[in-house]
């Protein structure tokens, strides 16, 4: 059932449900975190195919996406498009996109205001090679011109002014853009208006809290509550739920090891009410 709005804030803050990947508890989860780590007044919106579930503060958006057959969806995320959909977010001024796999651990608020400074589109920097990504964030962010020339999207989050980017969903055509982008994400960074990355390690993936081997089983820093980024991504594996013990054992990556579970993570899942 949609929720009524009544006094409509400029700002909005959207995600998205389909399938059964993520039930009801990662939306619930996800708004509970948004609502203690961004203070300006704004919207919650869920695009999805199955509202039942989802806390009565969340506005909820039928999800329909006819210019692509459904086979197609997964192949690339396609459906994020709709976050452009004008009959969506047409009233807002700024907007915020967060995948539903990812712990919010700082202010949100800047992921915003540096939007509706600038302008333009504001994506989750994915570096193109090792080089690259073994530079300090402290030496990005004051070159943030280079790191956009020299860094890829990751639509995991992406900040935006809607008003600038409905092309991105009105001239959606699936018989030319699955071949030419292959997924959404370079879709939108190949085709959206004045597109920008954010500053390194706002928004990073669980997996580059932990050194490269073997110092990752000496220094174990994603032990604990990481304080520069202000999104974790738990993009593919571990999932949040995984790590709320030892039993997983050894995880991550042939190059980036880690071992057990993280009890700030266990304790956010707690808080917001994960109870899978």
């Amino acid at each position: 059932m949609k929720v009524e709005k009544h006094s409509k804030p400029k700002t909005c803050v959207i995600c998205m449900k389909w399938g059964d990947a993520f039930g009801p508890d990662y939306v619930n989860m996800l708004f509970g975190a948004v609502q203690d780590h961004l203070q300006l007044e704004h919207d919650f919106l869920c695009i999805t195919d199955n509202p039942h579930g989802l806390d009565q503060g969340i506005l909820t958006y039928p999800l329909g996406f006819p210019q692509l057959d459904r086979q197609d969806w997964t192949h690339g995320k396609w459906p994020k498009l709709l976050m452009f959909n004008r009959d969506i977010v047409a009233d807002y001024d700024t907007a915020l996109f967060l995948d539903l796999d990812l712990l919010i651990t700082g202010d949100l608020a800047p992921l915003l205001t540096l939007v509706q400074d600038q302008g333009g589109l504001f994506l989750m920097p994915k570096f193109r090679g090792f080089v690259w990504r073994m530079i300090p964030a402290v030496i990005w962010d004051r070159a943030p011109w280079l790191m956009n020339k020299v860094t890829r999207g990751n639509s995991s989050i992406v900040g935006f002014i809607p008003s600038e980017q409905f092309h991105l969903f009105d001239q959606f055509d699936g018989r030319t853009a699955l071949p030419k982008y292959d997924n959404d994400q370079n879709y939108i960074s190949a085709r959206a208006f004045n597109r920008k990355v954010y500053p390194k390690n706002w928004c990073v993936g669980i997996i580059h809290l932990v050194h490269y081997w073997p110092f990752g089983l000496i220094f174990r820093q994603y032990k604990h509550r990481p304080r520069r980024p202000k999104i974790v991504i738990f993009n593919g594996d571990p999932k949040p739920v995984e790590l709320v013990n030892d039993k997983i054992g050894y995880w991550g990556s042939r190059r980036r090891r880690a071992y057990g579970g993280i009890s700030w993570v266990a304790e956010y899942l707690k808080k917001y009410g994960y109870s899978h």
